[in-house]
């Protein structure tokens, strides 16, 4: 079933994508390219193919060139701030930092960009931060990487009674942006710390926040954000090993034991758990 559905996403994807290589908000004729779309369907396509699943020749790459020209006119915007001619803005946003993580993980670092970003890190959401501290690790800045764990952590509360530790992102004033969702910047922070503290009690404890905070015990608020959710504890539990268990659980009710069960990676979603 989940070939099925895979094979199905991926072809409609691939129907969807426009002339001009990226992708728009919906699927008609003459529709616009939006940047936050097409990163959004690059980086799934990115993953999809890290985990065997080839995209049809030309979708991801055609989608690779449209962000690259998307960087390179939001760019041309930041270097025109000083004198503002032409097109212009004064900071580098989050959708650049999302747009900037999926060129890196394509292998397209964009050096000046990565330096605006750093520049305006500061008035980056949490969600972008994190996003940008992904393309940070990914291409060997540890300084730079290490002064937005810093900023990120400014954000982070720890719930030492519950185990548990959130950011306390106070989204307000945008909760109606993509960058708004809670959910999904917990995530993106759950994947950064996968690759820098991946055995460390943050991580830990920032997957029990999660899984404690879901709907109904089985998602959150949405296919997307459940999805960002389970590829964020994916990552976690390769980085963690907790994949590789190595243990014998017993369970004793009042000094009898009632149970016993062996768990290995061979068995641990097929062991005898009631």
């Amino acid at each position: 079933e989940l070939d099925k559905m895979a094979a199905q996403g991926m072809k409609a994807l691939t129907d969807m994508q426009l002339s001009d290589g990226g992708w728009g908000w919906f699927s008609g004729w003459g529709e616009e390219s939006y940047p936050h779309t097409t990163a959004y369907v690059v980086h799934g396509l990115q993953i999809a193919k890290r985990n065997g699943r080839e995209p049809l020749p030309g979708t991801l790459e055609r989608g690779i060139a449209w962000l690259s020209n998307y960087q390179a006119h939001e760019l041309k915007k930041l270097k025109n701030a000083p004198k503002q001619i032409g097109p212009w803005k004064l900071k580098a946003d989050d959708l650049d930092a999302f747009v900037f993580m999926v060129l890196v993980d394509a292998d397209k670092d964009n050096e000046e960009m990565r330096e605006f970003l750093f520049r305006d890190r500061t008035s980056l959401s949490v969600y972008s931060k994190a996003m940008f501290g992904l393309a940070l690790h990914k291409t060997d800045q540890a300084e730079k990487l290490a002064m937005i764990l810093k900023n990120i952590e400014q954000f982070l509360v720890q719930d030492d009674e519950n185990q548990t530790a959130y950011l306390n992102l106070g989204n307000q004033g945008y909760w109606w942006c993509w960058y708004g969702s809670e959910n999904e910047a917990h995530a993106y922070y759950l994947k950064l710390l996968s690759l820098v503290e991946p055995k460390g009690e943050k991580a830990s404890r920032l997957v029990k926040y999660l899984l404690n905070n879901r709907k109904h015990g089985t998602y959150w608020n949405s296919t997307r954000d459940t999805a960002l959710c389970i590829e964020a504890m994916a990552d976690y539990i390769r980085a963690s090993d907790e994949d590789k268990p190595d243990m014998t659980v017993e369970i004793f009710i009042d000094g009898e034991k009632k149970k016993e069960a062996r768990i290995t990676g061979d068995n641990l979603f097929a062991f005898d758990n009631v």
